[in-house]
């Protein structure tokens, strides 16, 4: 970086600080607050990160098999049955009461499960499974391609399943022997592997598929067993015996304990009571030199503007333009992140298999350019600029960026009456009633780019407007069509610039709060720590 442009970041970043100063004002009146630095609304996945494994790794000889590992997590599963679970963080639950049919390793690469290979065939018209013989339920049932179809079938047709969108494109499940099965499809199902290493991939004992009591005592093969379930405070295991794995259960116990509070979080660790957290970005430096380790957390997380499209002044494309042109990216994350994090225009992070060069904040299209958004209000007949509501989920993060937005927007006439709500009613005050202009979110783990950008599609939750192009079904479709990443990569990126066509909503940044972690935590090698992590093969010292 040049001399000068490493002056002009540096006042950047001292401007910003001094607006989210100043905007905190406004914001203070409102109401609401939290002490939770990233609540339960963000992202983790398979890219970015660091490895921890290493750095734990050294403590691999001093293992205590019969020790707990204790995670701080800012909450409990919402449900741990699979198909009625709506909230994408209940996967750091289900990997570890639940198999999948598939797994992903620490480079985000597809790896098997209980299957221990998987293949489309027939020109792309159906997906073979090849399934383990040697996995058995906790309460002793025996894992087959019968389970498999019970569970498919189950997760697409339960009434309250959430999981019909994601199996829309099976056509029915067929058993060919004991440990194989074909999954017959009615359109392309490029994202069914990565979906199988989810939820809809998550095996459930066929004895307890009807079980009123699924969403709070979970029946699964997986490497350990809950045994005890105190909402809002924690969850406890049990290493599973039996497990077919022995290497996948490192400790005796585990526990995920709930604390929303990030200083709260960091305490913890640093009294000795939990072994592993992740933080508030402003955090990192106070962790590391309390002794801890810390590192950038594996994320997909994006933090992002949502714009209700339905009524003045949003709903002109040219305003919404505007908002974009309007935000200096980079500044949020250098005043706001502590320089944790990128700046980002797609809801990819950049090294991501399906990312698209073409869609960054570097892009004229979609950069920082005040001037550029006031002459776009003026075009769509707002000189003088336009007052609207801004609907700001009461998480500190969350208020942070929308306090920094305030005055960016306001600079190029847009003036934000701000209103703090209970963040966890979010989607129903802004969806359902669509109250408010805009709002600001953070993406939650998603298995596939197909996930995120399905929201753009008509008749979805995140889109009662229905707002899309007329291209945009079709290109979503085609993006699903092929049998491996590099076959889908084409569509992908025509979706994603398609979809700035619409701007409903626009990211912001990638999303990487800091993990911390004490000495007592051991990771398998290659382990890296993520916003949403898994415990598989994870252990502590004695």
């Amino acid at each position: 970086m040049s001399r000068s442009a490493l002056s002009l970041r540096r006042t950047r970043s001292r401007t910003l600080m001094a607006l989210v100063a100043a905007g905190a004002l406004v914001l203070s009146a409102c109401g609401g607050g939290s002490d939770d630095s990233g609540g339960g609304d963000g992202g983790g996945g398979a890219t970015g990160g660091v490895t921890a494994g290493d750095a734990a790794g050294a403590n691999a000889d001093q293992l205590d098999p019969n020790g707990t590992f204790r995670y701080v997590f800012v909450q409990n599963p919402s449900s741990f049955d699979p198909h009625r679970s709506a909230n994408a963080w209940d996967m750091i639950f289900f990997r570890m009461v639940y198999d999948q049919l598939i797994m992903e390793n620490a480079a985000g690469e597809l790896v098997p499960g209980l299957a221990t290979e998987w293949e489309f065939v027939d020109d792309n018209t159906a997906l073979v499974f090849t399934l383990r013989d040697d996995v058995d339920f906790i309460d002793g049932s025996h894992f087959d391609a019968e389970v498999v179809k019970a569970n498919i079938e189950r997760a697409k047709n339960l009434p309250e399943s959430v999981l019909k969108g994601q199996l829309e494109r099976v056509a029915d499940v067929e058993v060919v022997d004991e440990y194989t099965v074909r999954v017959n499809l009615s359109g392309p199902g490029g994202n069914l592997p990565a979906l199988f290493s989810g939820g809809a991939g998550s095996m459930i004992s066929p004895e307890a598929l009807d079980n009123p009591d699924l969403d709070i005592n979970p029946v699964g093969s997986g490497f350990a067993k809950l045994t005890e379930y105190i909402p809002g405070q924690v969850t406890r295991y049990d290493r599973n015996e039996d497990y077919w794995d022995p290497e996948a259960a490192k400790a005796a116990k585990y526990e995920v304990l709930v604390q929303t509070s990030a200083p709260t979080r960091l305490n913890m660790l640093t009294t000795g009571q939990a072994e592993l957290t992740y933080l508030d970005p402003s955090q990192a430096e106070q962790a590391a030199t309390a002794g801890l380790n810390t590192a950038p957390s594996k994320s997909l997380s994006i933090m992002s503007v949502l714009v209700n499209p339905g009524k003045p002044p949003f709903d002109d494309y040219r305003v919404r333009q505007a908002v974009e042109h309007a935000i200096d990216k980079q500044g949020i994350v250098d005043g706001v992140f502590f320089g944790i994090g990128s700046p980002v225009a797609q809801y990819l992070p950049p090294d991501h298999w399906a990312f698209d060069p073409d869609v960054t904040p570097e892009n004229p299209e979609y950069a920082y350019d005040p001037e550029k958004a006031r002459q776009l209000l003026a075009e769509a007949g707002y000189p003088d600029g336009v007052d609207f509501e801004f609907v700001v989920p009461g998480l500190d993060d969350h208020r942070a960026v929308a306090e920094a937005m305030v005055p960016m927007l306001a600079e190029v006439g847009l003036r934000a009456n701000s209103r703090v709500i209970e963040a966890p009613t979010t989607g129903v005050t802004f969806f359902s009633r669509q109250e408010g202009n805009l709002v600001v979110g953070m993406g939650a783990p998603f298995l596939d780019p197909s996930q995120v950008y399905q929201g753009s599609l008509p008749n979805q939750f995140a889109n009662p407007w229905n707002l899309t192009t007329p291209e945009y079904p079709q290109l979503w479709l085609d993006s699903l069509e092929g049998s491996n990443n590099e076959e889908r990569i084409p569509a992908l990126h025509a979706l994603i610039e398609d979809e700035k066509k619409i701007r409903k909503s626009f990211p912001l940044h990638h999303h990487v709060p800091p993990s911390a972690w004490t000495d007592k935590a051991v990771f398998p090698e290659g382990y890296e720590v993520a916003y949403a992590p898994h415990l598989r093969g994870v252990g502590v010292t004695a």
